[in-house]
């Protein structure tokens, strides 16, 4: 590891704190316009959302009920396998709007599970936001996210919560 900026070897920093926080104040900005004066209910991806969810929350001034669902599809593989519910949210989604909250927007097959999920329960409207959304023609869910931050090339992406390690290297 370089110590100077705590990167791996071969690896790029894509992005700054600054400029994370600068896409996560925008997309909050967004949200605040359009849930103003709405109940939602602000559900996190466990693990990988966490770290963006807690920035995120920071700059919200909504109406939010905060819960948590986890699942996985990559466990320690860097490839989607199945899904894994590992935690259902207690909190009651009928006639509520749902803001599902990820790190990554990779292929969309957690979130469009967990979309589905939410709209079984009965939510009144179920959108997402990731702080990353990845360009690639390997296919994808049958899904689009609502909000993103940051868009990237078809790269392994690591830090701020995400792989590698869960370590807090920013991307």
């Amino acid at each position: 590891m370089n110590q100077d900026n705590l990167l791996p070897e071969n690896s790029t920093l894509l992005y700054s704190r600054e400029k994370i926080q600068k896409h996560i104040k925008e997309m909050a900005d967004t949200l605040n316009a359009d849930y103003k004066n709405q109940e939602v209910v602000f559900l996190t991806i466990m693990n990988g959302g966490m770290i963006f969810a807690t920035d995120l929350a920071k700059n919200l001034n909504l109406d939010m009920e905060m819960d948590y669902v986890q699942v996985s599809r990559y466990g320690t593989e860097t490839t989607g396998g199945q899904l894994i519910w590992k935690h259902q949210c207690e909190t009651i989604l009928k006639d509520k709007h749902v803001l599902l909250i990820d790190d990554i927007f990779d292929e969309g097959y957690t979130l469009m599970a967990v979309d589905e999920w939410c709209k079984e329960k009965g939510a009144a409207s179920v959108k997402s936001a990731v702080l990353v959304t990845k360009k690639h023609d390997r296919g994808y869910a049958d899904f689009t996210v609502d909000y993103y931050g940051i868009e990237v090339e078809d790269l392994y992406i690591f830090g701020y919560g995400m792989d590698y390690q869960l370590s807090l290297i920013h991307i």
